[in-house]
């Protein structure tokens, strides 16, 4: 796996927007964000524009990553917000360039579909973390006051090489687990209806031998099975050395037509659909569409322990590193 080179302060990075459009007052109070952090914000085209439930048309979206990577100012890549749209500029990206051109990449939601492609077809390690207009700041005219366990991580994988360690939730909230034992893999993963929507295609997600990080927002809990089923039936749980479960904000159980009728509790799809591989899994694991938010390494060795309810980063870099010069 290919790690890019840390930020530093006064970086140059590309603010890009590879999904949906969002309103101009977010677009300028992502800008601030992204200057508070130390970075010169460079706004691409996107950012401005849209076009029905997309920022822009696949190929002008596809442009701005490219270019992005391929401009040599350009020392690391903010995606703008989430959405939808990634899967459409899949086959538009040019990953043999973008692998010779190895920069820090940040999103998180629809830009799964992005992390996989590069963790897979380029070899690099990107970041699952907050974007731009994320919720991790408030802003009161120029001024950008930071929630601090959010900001803490996001500096901590961004601007330095420093090994992370073993990872806390916010607010002292307990990690649970599933099974016992230990598992160890370069970890992998992301939104759940992304990593599901590109089965089948040569963007599909290899969880052999990986860590398998996955999470959801708003979608009705027999949804979350269907996926996960999706994902079962296609050995992802058999292939996989363990299984991290983020945030599921906003999936609730749905009411059924029939008297009393409810959706299953998450827990126990999870126990039907995943727990019978006899993999370790961490849940209640706060990462994913919830602040406070924790900066994920994808592409990084990671070891679970589900019997001590942890988690850690064992290396931050690997054969191939390659430095941006």
């Amino acid at each position: 796996m290919i790690k890019p080179i840390h930020l530093k302060r006064g970086d140059k990075v590309a603010v890009v927007a590879p999904s949906s459009a969002t309103d101009l007052k977010s677009v300028q109070n992502g800008e601030l964000k992204v200057r508070a952090l130390g970075l010169e914000p460079v706004m691409f085209p996107t950012c401005y524009t849209n076009y029905g439930h997309l920022s822009a048309r696949d190929e002008e979206r596809a442009r701005d990553i490219n270019n992005a990577f391929r401009d040599e100012d350009i020392k690391g890549i903010i995606c703008l917000r989430g959405g939808y749209g990634t899967p459409r500029i899949l086959d538009m990206l040019d990953y043999d360039m973008i692998s010779e051109n190895p920069k820090v990449f940040v999103g998180f939601s629809d830009i799964t579909a992005l992390h996989v492609a590069f963790n897979q077809l380029c070899g690099l390690t990107t970041f699952h973390g907050p974007m731009a207009t994320s919720n991790y700041a408030k802003i009161q005219g120029e001024r950008v006051d930071f929630e601090s366990y959010t900001y803490e991580s996001l500096v901590k994988n961004l601007f330095s090489d420093e090994t992370m360690g073993i990872h806390k939730n916010p607010n002292e909230e307990q990690l649970k687990s599933y099974c016992r034992g230990l598992g160890e893999g370069i970890l992998i993963g992301g939104n759940l209806t992304l990593l599901t929507a590109c089965m089948g295609t040569k963007y599909e997600v290899d969880t052999r031998d990986k860590i398998l990080f996955i999470e959801e927002v708003n979608e009705p809990i027999y949804k979350i099975d269907r996926m996960l089923t999706t994902l079962a039936l296609a050995g992802k749980f058999n292939h996989c050395r363990g299984v991290i479960l983020g945030t599921f904000t906003g999936c609730e159980r749905e009411k059924k037509a029939y008297e009393g009728g409810f959706d299953l509790p998450l827990e126990e799809v999870i126990e039907n659909t995943i727990v019978p591989f006899g993999k370790p899994v961490i849940y209640n694991f706060k990462a994913g569409h919830s602040f406070p938010q924790p900066t994920l390494p994808l592409g990084t060795q990671v070891k679970i322990d589900a019997d001590l309810k942890c988690w850690f980063v064992k290396h931050m870099l690997h054969t191939g590193t390659k430095k941006i010069i």
